[in-house]
């Protein structure tokens, strides 16, 4: 049995159930058939977005691993370049200990600047315009009563 049929309350396999075609011969026969629709009209939204959000689930894990490895191919092209660096500058001369410096202080400048970029970013973060929108639905609410 499946999670979705499940929680429908449906046996496994079953389609949702149509609307009957046959007119209800009194007012309390219809209301009776309108309740029953609407209920499988609700069974069926929920089933929809069942099926979405687990099809979003999906889909978030898929980009979540490709950005992971995406991240892991940077990080070692970055080591790569940094090393060629390093043994660049030591062909021209310089001793092991400070062209390693210099490589770590290529790295610290480009994490300083990163962070500074970050901390730029934080305003961004805040939900401007539903704040915005909160505080004048607010003010407005307290205007009328």
């Amino acid at each position: 049995m499946s999670s979705t049929d499940s929680m429908l309350g449906r046996p496994p396999g079953e389609p949702a159930r149509p609307a009957t075609g046959a007119a209800p011969a009194s007012f309390a026969g219809r209301v009776t058939s309108l309740v029953r629709d609407a209920g499988n009209l609700a069974r069926d939204h929920l089933e929809l977005a069942v099926l979405e959000t687990r099809r979003a689930g999906i889909g978030l894990t898929k980009v979540l691993v490709a950005a992971v490895v995406i991240s892991i191919l940077v990080i070692t092209a970055w080591l790569t370049f940094v090393a060629g660096f390093i043994v660049w500058i030591t062909d021209t001369g310089v001793s092991w200990p400070a062209a390693l410096c210099v490589g770590g202080g290529v790295n610290l400048a480009f994490a300083f600047a990163m962070a500074m970029w970050i901390r730029k970013q934080k305003d961004a973060w805040a939900f401007e315009a539903t704040l915005r929108q909160l505080r004048q639905t607010a003010e407005d609410a307290k205007e009328i009563s």
